[in-house]
């Protein structure tokens, strides 16, 4: 061989090498994406968390096992409580936290999703299913179960387990694949499909009678202890026993991550998956052995989503787009792009390379307006917090389990917003202490839309909830922000607090002076002489005294 030809030769097995390695590499920019969406995420856990959290600490903090037997929503959810203790206990119950720990359970879900594609795929189409898979695990549609961790800590580790039992099973290893699947039912009821697909495969592999049926045993044994453990329930608010509704659900879970928001578009692209599916299992050469997991990934997938359209069918026609229902329609919707790109790929491996890429960022792009929705949904919850805090939660309607016996357990942990570094972020005034508002300026109302930019503001509404204030309002000018907002009673305690810099875009439409972030929501005590406390970056202060609540919301 000549040296021109060798040094062609080389080069090209060094971009066979090379190639494939940068196209799985973007398998890390959705990852970086999604942690850095957790880390902007609020301290605060939300939903259902402190139900849960009541159940497994006892008085003082410690761990109460009793209270992993008690269903969440009619789900069996101890290993996330487990979790959710041991966050508590060590990272004072932050819910970023526990997002980071949701992170890698679906870093860890998409390695073994790696590890179960068929080494007969060329290089280049593996590392673009790769590539793919973690565009839809990490979409920002599902950002839901990152962002309010408590959620994806029980669909992603249900997830997890049943793709580590299924591939397990696959490969021959059926008592660590029966140990995955229990795992799964024991982190969400999403779990509990995962014997059926066991089941499958060790039919499939022509496995002796017992290893057939004990899967299926193991299905009853878990649905007669749910069916102990599960308490009545209340129905949802749109009730209806409608069949075809049941349906339009079903193919809405599957397909919703192929639309933005239209539910009809998910149904569409849900029956389409199906169809797509059931044509490819026509070919002799899908079903070959080596995609035996992906087959099985698939009916799982979809055995869940319908159990979350037969569970929620009287929760409203579109609660199929919800976003933890996400990661379902992963499992169900990655199998037929595996499938397919394996078949593609033994005539055009460049050309599967690309459509497995290019079907990964549009299920990824499409899920931007949920994860608005998510970002705008948990801006708040800060206000929550201080709330909570300053023991007004209840008068706030937050859904919050009794404050007589959560508080003393969160105090006694030291769970965040009860934790040392719980801040009002005024760099001084805190929940109880006292400010001097002798040199404070008063908060002037807005000139007009061209008067010079003096430090305004105005109240957009003061709620009364019963001992409680809830006021929001904005304040902008002279190029200045705010550090915080609070409220103080007559005699200058602070009561409550708040978040500033909140978006406002209508503001600056009418009054061009003023900036985009120039809200605030602030939470407090209320009583005669309240007041409002604005501290500005530069440390001045200005106040103004809250006026009696008008019932139509102004003031």
């Amino acid at each position: 061989m000549s040296a021109p030809t060798a040094d062609r030769t080389g080069r090209a097995q060094l971009a066979a090498r090379a190639i494939p390695r940068l196209v799985e590499a973007v398998a890390l920019v959705p990852l970086v994406v999604m942690v850095v969406d957790v880390l902007r995420a609020p301290k605060l856990p939300l939903l259902d968390y402190w139900d849960v959290l009541l159940r497994i600490t006892t008085p003082s903090g410690g761990f109460e096992p009793d209270g992993l037997l008690t269903l969440q929503n009619e789900h069996p959810l101890m290993l996330p409580s487990v979790l959710y203790w041991i966050n508590a206990r060590i990272f004072d119950g932050d819910n970023r936290t526990l997002g980071l720990a949701v992170v890698l359970i679906a870093a860890l879900t998409v390695l073994l999703l790696r590890a179960a594609l068929p080494r007969s795929i060329p290089p280049i189409v593996r590392a673009g299913l790769v590539a793919a898979a973690s565009l839809l695990v990490f979409s920002p549609h599902g950002l839901h179960n990152f962002a309010m961790a408590m959620s994806g800590a029980a669909w992603l580790m249900a997830n997890l387990f049943s793709v580590a039992a299924l591939l397990l099973a696959v490969r021959g290893r059926w008592w660590p694949a029966w140990a995955a699947a229990l795992l799964a039912c024991l982190s969400y009821g999403t779990g509990f499909p995962v014997w059926v697909g066991i089941a499958v495969i060790a039919v499939v592999r022509g496995e002796p009678v017992w290893r057939r049926v004990l899967p299926i045993g193991a299905l009853a044994g878990v649905l007669a202890t749910w069916t102990a453990l599960r308490p009545a329930v209340e129905a949802g608010t749109a009730g209806t026993d409608d069949f075809g509704t049941l349906v339009f659900r079903f193919f809405t879970v599957v397909g919703h991550l192929w639309t933005a928001k239209d539910a009809g578009l998910a149904a569409a692209a849900g029956v389409a998956v199906v169809a797509a599916l059931a044509l490819l299992l026509t070919v002799a050469d899908a079903r070959r052995s080596d995609l035996l997991f992906w087959w099985v990934l698939a009916c799982h997938g979809l055995m869940c989503c319908g159990m979350i359209a037969l569970a929620r069918l009287d929760y409203g026609a579109n609660q199929g787009l919800t976003g933890r229902y996400t990661s379902l329609a992963t499992l169900s919707c990655l199998p037929l792009l595996v499938i397919a790109a394996a078949l593609l790929a033994r005539r055009e491996a460049a050309k599967a390379a690309v459509l497995a890429v290019g079907v990964g960022v549009l299920g990824f792009a499409l899920g931007s307006p949920e994860a608005i929705s998510v970002r705008s949904n948990i801006r708040e919850a800060q206000v929550q917090a201080i709330a909570m805090r300053a023991g007004i939660a209840e008068d706030l309607d937050y859904r919050l389990p009794d404050s007589d016996r959560l508080n003393p357990r969160l105090a006694a942990m030291g769970h965040f917003p009860f934790s040392a570094d719980f801040s009002l972020g005024c760099a001084g005034p805190e929940l109880g202490s006292r400010v001097d508002l002798s040199t404070a300026a008063p908060l002037g109302a807005p000139p007009g839309p061209d008067a010079p930019p003096a430090v305004v503001g105005y109240l957009d509404s003061v709620e009364p909830r019963d001992g409680a204030l809830l006021v929001r309002g904005w304040v902008s000018g002279a190029g200045l922000g705010a550090r915080c907002a609070i409220l103080v009673s007559a005699d200058g305690t602070v009561t409550g607090g708040g978040l500033v810099s909140q978006p406002r875009s209508d503001v600056a439409t009418e009054y061009r002076w003023a900036g985009q972030d120039t809200g605030f929501v602030v939470v407090g005590r209320g009583g005669p002489g309240a007041r409002l406390v604005v501290v500005l970056l530069d440390g001045r202060v200005l106040t103004t005294e809250l006026p009696a609540a008008d019932p139509e919301g102004g003031t």
